[in-house]
């Protein structure tokens, strides 16, 4: 997330709300997707920005998930789900470009629609990528940029101002597909799709795994 947004007293707590109402409402959009990726994961999973924690839903009881959630007023929300899911919870109050874990520790990263939302993505890909052990995995869901001069694409440079103001800084227009290609992981699979929905502004997505 923008540091611009971390811990603000209005439109945290809102985002908080919103982001805990649209949990169901993601899993319909998202699940398929999102249970295909987890599938087989380790016993520790890093998540960038997992948000109210509508992630967990896919991870296996007992699973010990790092959270990387700088918002303050979500981590009330992760703590509750956590509960809910029997998943062991460490909450790091930190951003994506600065993540203090060491070097090749971790075997597992996601992150989901977050991408779109940090100051500095290709920094968040460096971090990423620097705690991923060698052939350690990061799964990923992320809206893009779409194609120029599409009507996707000028509704997403009409709407981009208000939409990056109420979620989270959100890029309604980031080339999200260009970074992850840009990165240097050893294997990238990669796949971009529409899945519509009344959310416009984050059509088209990009889906897959990239190992390092």
């Amino acid at each position: 997330m923008s540091k611009e947004f971390k811990n603000n007293t209005i439109r945290g707590p809102i985002n908080a709300w919103v982001f805990r109402v649209l949990s169901g409402y993601m899993d319909r959009l998202f699940g398929k997707s999102k249970r295909k990726l987890f599938k087989n994961h380790p016993e520790m999973v890093v998540e960038i920005g997992p948000g109210a924690g509508a992630n967990m839903r896919y991870l296996k009881v007992g699973t010990r998930l790092i959270a990387i959630e700088p918002n303050i007023h979500m981590h009330a929300n992760l703590k509750k789900t956590a509960i809910k899911y029997g998943i062991h919870l460490e909450i790091k109050e930190i951003v994506g470009e600065s993540i203090d874990l060491p070097d090749n520790s971790c075997d597992f990263v996601v992150s989901t629609l977050v991408l779109c939302t940090v100051d500095d993505p290709e920094a968040c890909m460096h971090q990423i990528k620097r705690i991923l052990k060698p052939s350690g995995v990061f799964v990923f869901i992320e809206h893009v940029k779409a194609r120029e001069n599409s009507m996707l694409a000028f509704i997403q440079n009409l709407i981009h101002k208000p939409w990056h103001w109420f979620f989270e800084g959100c890029h309604t227009n980031r080339n999200t597909r260009q970074l992850l290609e840009s990165v240097g992981f050893s294997r990238l699979e990669l796949e971009t799709y529409n899945s519509y929905s009344p959310f416009i502004p984050i059509i088209p997505q990009v889906r897959g795994r990239a190992i390092k």
